[in-house]
Parts: structure tokens; sequence; C-alpha cells
């Protein structure tokens, strides 16, 4: 269903454009040469904008490799759904890397079988939760914990926004090995793991792209409602649209519609992407 007011004739935003090796792969450049000012945040935080957001990812995606992350390395990303959860997914994914999303509602068992049988080395997490992948890495074969915002014994994610030593930029190069989303779970005979691979999150991205028929205008929200995958792919369509996008970690549907209300959203990502019918919440 199209939202109120998101007419056919809405402008088109510099059609035929694609990511290249993974999902924000060209975007900053894609920002930079438009008029589109999109932003990203979390429900009720600060919105960051676009161009900034895909510049973070960038330079992050080569402070990773840095610190010695390779192409092909799992990366555990410990953090409720907001802007420092996309930007971790989308870091991981343009170092050419997998992102594992860890469930906040597992006990530290199970998250540290998963981390162990994966091999994950680092760990990416909010602030807030910095003390639990803290004791993750003391279980498992972690060696490095980042997180976003100050947290003691971890580095400051700000830290992998450096500017190289030798002064070598982003290679989106690196994204031509089959970065993507690594979900994993704990199943009766032991972990089970779903890849979802550069190449399927790409298709998804195009398919979504042209149903929704996402333009500038266009508000998307993501929410903890639905798969990661779904939120990377919405989320990278939006941004290349030149639609704005806001995050929440809300999971049910009074939740999330009443997000999606305060912010006049036109698209919703659970339980799939769709328009919904743009209402305002009262004065």
């Amino acid at each position: 269903m199209r939202a109120e007011g998101s007419d056919d004739d809405r402008p088109p935003f510099l059609g035929g454009a694609a990511p290249v090796g993974s999902l924000t792969g060209g975007l900053l450049a894609r920002l930079r040469r438009t008029e589109a000012r999109p932003t990203v945040s979390g429900s009720g935080g600060t919105a960051i904008a676009g161009v900034d957001f895909a510049a973070t990812v960038e330079r992050a995606a080569a402070g990773l490799v840095r610190r010695g992350m390779c192409p092909d390395d799992i990366i555990g990303v410990l953090a409720p759904v907001g802007p420092d959860r996309l930007t971790a997914v989308y870091t991981v994914m343009a170092m050419g890397g997998l992102a594992l999303p860890l469930d906040l509602d597992s006990d530290l068992e199970t998250i540290t079988d998963i981390l162990t049988t994966v091999d994950a080395r680092m760990v990416l997490v909010s602030a807030p939760l910095a003390g639990i992948a803290r004791e993750l890495a003391d279980r498992s074969r972690v060696r490095q914990v980042v997180a976003f915002g100050d947290a003691p014994e971890t580095t400051p994610f700000s830290e992998l926004l450096q500017p190289s030593p030798d002064g070598s930029g982003y290679d989106p190069a690196r994204g031509l090995f089959d970065n993507g989303i690594l979900s994993c779970s704990a199943g009766v005979s032991g972990i089970e793991s779903t890849l979802h691979g550069h190449r399927e999150l790409l298709g998804r991205f195009h398919t979504v792209s042209r149903e929704l028929a996402l333009t500038c205008r266009d508000v998307v929200v993501l929410d903890a409602g639905s798969d990661e995958s779904e939120r990377a792919v919405l989320g990278a369509a939006a941004l290349w649209a030149g639609a704005s996008v806001i995050t929440t970690a809300a999971d049910d549907d009074p939740g999330i519609t009443a997000v999606a209300d305060a912010h006049a959203a036109t698209v919703r990502c659970s339980p799939v992407p769709h328009r919904v019918a743009v209402r305002h919440a009262a004065g």
C-alpha cells in the first residue's frame, strides 16, 4: 500500500547505481554528489547525516584492517537495534567480513559457544554492554573488544576512524570477498548457522528497492522485530535512495507503530519491508 502523499510523481534519486562490493560500497560517493540529505538516527536520538554515516563505515572498515582483521573474518556485534548496531554491521561487511549478530536474550554460555564455534576474534559492542563483551572475551577466543563510547578495557570505536599511518585509504576491492551476515543459534545438535552472503543481500536490495520504489522523500523505520539481514538490506536501500532511516529497539507492533507515527514514517521493516500510511503523532 502506498503511503498518503507519496504519489507516483515523486522525484527519482540517481537511478541505475548499485552497491559495489558490499551494501554500502559506493554509498559515500553517491551521497556526496546529490542534493539529498538523508539521516540515520535512533527513535529518540540525534540524527546523523547520511554522508557522515557512510564516511564512518568506510573509515572504520579500513580501521578494522589496520587492527589485523581480514576478509572472511567473523566479527561479533553486541548492541541493541540502533545506529551503533547498524554502523557495526555495515562496517564489518565493508571490510569484507561476516557480521555475527549476538542475541541479547541469550545466556552467556550460548553466546560463548557461538563465538568459539565460529572462531570470532573481535566483538563490536555498545558501551553499556561492554562488561558482558569483556566476559565473553575471557570465555572465548575473542581478543579484541571495540566499544562505541568509553568503556574500561576496550578499544574505542573512534580509534578505527583515525587516518592510516601510511596514508592509504579505504579500498572497495575488499568487498569483492563474500561478505555478509552470519546468523547463529543453539540447536538440538549444537550451534546452527545461516549465512546471508553478499549475492543474496544484493539480490534482496534490488528487489526491495524496486518493490517499494524508495525515494528521498521516504522515512524508513528499522526495528528489532525484523531479521538482521532484512534491516541491513532495507537500511542500505533507503540510504541509496536518499531516504532517512529511523532505528528502534521496539519489537512489538504498538511500539513500532508509535515510532513510525512519531516520525511520519512511510516504510516499516517488519514483518517484511512494506509501505504504511503516514500518521503524525498527536500534538
